[in-house]
């Protein structure tokens, strides 16, 4: 996994927003459109032309590819893919560089698409919905319809579904890393809980008890838990919901919704979870640990929690340092299923982009073929339903076995059947800051559900009305 890419700290969704919002940057988007966003269309679209073949480049090109990745690892996995990427398209060479992290990446990228002088290919740890809605993407479907891989049911559709708006496609999806629940198989063990992935709790009432039977507390203070739900990994906000039969946004009809009965049941529920089981004081409970996900700081990975949640690349990069397991997330009282989100690597063609056939060329073998390269260093889950089972990290299967690393590999490609909808709306930033803003008043005890909902509502679904009529 890439720090810059993944994890409860890393940059990008909220970032975009405050890149938007300082130095002129809403300017700079609208710059980027040639016209105002429309409203949802209530047509059906006209059947497209016949879609382009993307013929091989005859002569030589240069492409030129915007990333921000800047750990030790992916500057020696970056040579690897575009090394081989060149071996099977020698017309076509990449010039990739890395303008900068933080705000600096999107202000510049922003800049040059307003300016006409945008690079050929970008990576967005942004969702392409918040470009896409203001015109700065360039619509890739006809490409997919006559590509060799990348065409559309090639990938997980919910995956896919994150790179598209208002029924066009504007980026290709390289990984998903879907969320799940990691054990301490020796805790659950030395409590006469089975560890195994077949008898973990399939329903929010069961995991509640089993998180239970862990939870200790000395002068008022938890020493240990069993599971901390609502710490942390706002990104999963939109399994929690699913799971529970709810809904944040509704991409089909470009409506938010954050308040209904379920999401309100699924909040309330967290909240009798801190009072049952953590005292009910949210403040107390952080200051006594860092209950949120699996790194070397947290709860989790210093043995002080049974469970915790977190994305798959943290098989490898968090270094857990006893034997774990991953579990699917069990359904709510209103629910019907398990869901799981994701946490992508986009790939897009900005609009005014001087080489678009070549560039398709490129995302296409990044986000197929070229991933077996990143994956084998980095456990970032492909996207691509066709990646190859056989093709592991190897960094999991020196720490466990290729029979342990085969079958964990398997239990996140599979989980991306079952993922929920997300990253779709134009204001998906904003939104997830609204919303985990109104879920920790909540928490805190300052509203209830129902009026932090309601209010959480009502702000972001008029964001996205002012952002749809441009």
């Amino acid at each position: 996994m890439d720090h810059d890419t993944h994890g409860p700290s890393r940059f990008g969704r909220r970032s975009f927003l405050r890149a938007l919002l300082a130095g002129g940057g809403a300017a700079l988007l609208a710059a980027c459109g040639q016209a105002a966003t429309p409203a949802a269309p209530t047509a059906a679209p006209a059947e497209p032309a016949a879609p382009p073949t993307i013929e091989p480049v005859s002569g030589p090109v240069t492409l030129t590819w915007s990333n921000r990745y800047s750990t030790a690892t992916t500057q020696e996995i970056l040579p690897l893919m575009v090394g081989e990427f060149e071996k099977q398209y020698p017309n076509i060479k990449v010039d990739y560089e890395n303008p900068g992290v933080g705000d600096a990446y999107v202000e510049g990228l922003l800049a040059k698409i307003a300016g006409g002088n945008p690079p050929d290919v970008a990576t967005l740890y942004e969702p392409p919905a918040e470009f896409a809605a203001r015109g700065s993407l360039l619509a890739i479907d006809d490409y997919m319809a006559s590509a060799a891989t990348a065409k559309a049911d090639a990938f997980y559709p919910s995956v896919l579904k994150s790179t598209q708006w208002q029924g066009k496609t504007y980026g290709l999806p390289s990984s998903a890393g879907a969320g799940a629940i990691y054990t301490n198989t020796a805790m659950l063990t030395a409590a006469g809980v089975s560890a195994d992935r077949d008898a973990f709790p399939k329903t929010w009432d069961d995991l509640k008890a089993l998180s239970g039977q862990f939870v200790t507390a000395e002068n008022g203070e938890v020493q240990q838990a069993g599971f901390v739900p609502f710490v942390g990994n706002s990104w999963l906000y939109p399994a929690w919901s699913a799971m529970n039969g709810g809904q944040i946004y509704d991409s089909a009809a470009n409506a938010y919704r954050i308040d209904s009965d379920q999401n309100v049941e699924w909040i309330e529920y967290w909240v009798k979870w801190l009072d049952d089981q953590y005292g009910g004081n949210l403040e107390q409970l952080t200051i006594a640990g860092n209950w949120a996900g699996t790194y070397p700081d947290s709860a989790f990975h210093l043995g002080r929690a049974a469970m915790a949640t977190e994305g798959s690349w943290a098989s490898t990069d968090a270094e857990i340092p006893f034997d774990w397991e991953v579990m699917r997330f069990p359904v709510g009282p209103s629910g019907s299923k398990s869901f799981t989100a994701f946490w992508p690597n986009w790939w897009v063609i900005p609009q005014g982009a001087k080489q678009p056939e070549a560039a398709f060329q490129f995302i296409e073998f990044v986000a197929t073929r070229g991933w077996e390269i990143w994956y084998q260093y980095i456990m970032d889950t492909p996207s691509w339903r066709g990646f190859p089972p056989s093709v592991l990290t190897t960094k999991l299967v020196t720490q466990t076995s290729p029979e342990r690393a085969q079958n964990v590999n398997a239990f996140f490609a599979n989980y991306l059947e079952d993922a929920v909808e997300m990253w779709t709306s134009p204001v998906e930033t904003f939104a997830q800051d609204t919303l985990t803003a109104a879920i920790d008043e909540v928490l805190n005890k300052r509203k209830s559900a129902k009026d932090a909902l309601a209010e959480a509502q009502a702000t972001c679904q008029a964001k996205l009305d002012e952002t749809l009529k441009g």
